[in-house]
């Protein structure tokens, strides 16, 4: 909900600023497709060359927090650079560690629960998570708007999300150790008392 969440005012962020600067229809759809073909070269490099590694390296809840630091670094980098308004980079940048690092790590989490929690899990997140972050994105930027916050207040709104963000992708990520370690213990016992059963 929190990826959403951002993801959706980032969107508002990069049309608003898009508008402005390029008024010309044609150079915004040329401009929005290059931006496609840049984040997706950047993931296919970052996946081919550094999420495993950075999951063999670090663990996935360092990996999944990546993302919200990522965020939150480059909105206080920009926000005391005169030329911040530049809607490319932090677009390009976010949207390829999102599918090149997040995703990858957030289905690794799942891999230490049964079949019928995965499942249940993964429905109620894609169904119930993404679309409710996706709204309230959408109700929350014209509201901020409607305050008075500009681009750069609504990017302040978006650190201390990113804050708890890290906080929840630590905990995750020690989570999933901590079921992971625990899965050989748990099937030992199983397997010893199948035994005299079989025979």
């Amino acid at each position: 909900m929190i990826y959403t969440l951002t993801n959706t005012w980032a969107y508002f962020q990069q049309s608003d600023l898009t508008g402005h600067q390029l008024q010309d229809r044609a150079a915004r759809t040329s401009f929005l497709a290059n931006i496609d073909i840049a984040v997706n070269t950047i993931t296919v490099l970052i996946q081919v060359f550094l999420t495993g590694r950075l999951m063999k390296w670090f663990g996935v809840g360092i990996t999944l927090v990546l993302m919200p630091l990522l965020s939150c670094s480059w909105i206080c980098r920009d926000r005391f650079r005169a030329d911040s308004h530049r809607p490319c980079d932090f677009s390009d940048l976010r949207r390829a560690a999102g599918f090149a690092l997040l995703r990858p790590a957030r289905e690794v989490l799942f891999t230490v629960l049964r079949r019928e929690d995965k499942y249940k899990a993964k429905s109620l997140i894609d169904t119930f998570g993404y679309r409710l972050g996706d709204q309230f994105g959408a109700w929350s930027y014209p509201l901020m708007r409607w305050f008075g916050l500009g681009l750069v207040g609504i990017s302040w709104v978006a650190v201390p999300v990113g804050a708890v963000w890290c906080v929840l992708s630590i905990w995750l990520g020690r989570k999933q150790r901590q079921l992971a370690e625990a899965k050989p213990d748990q099937a030992a016992p199983l397997s010893g008392a199948a035994a005299p059963e079989a025979a």
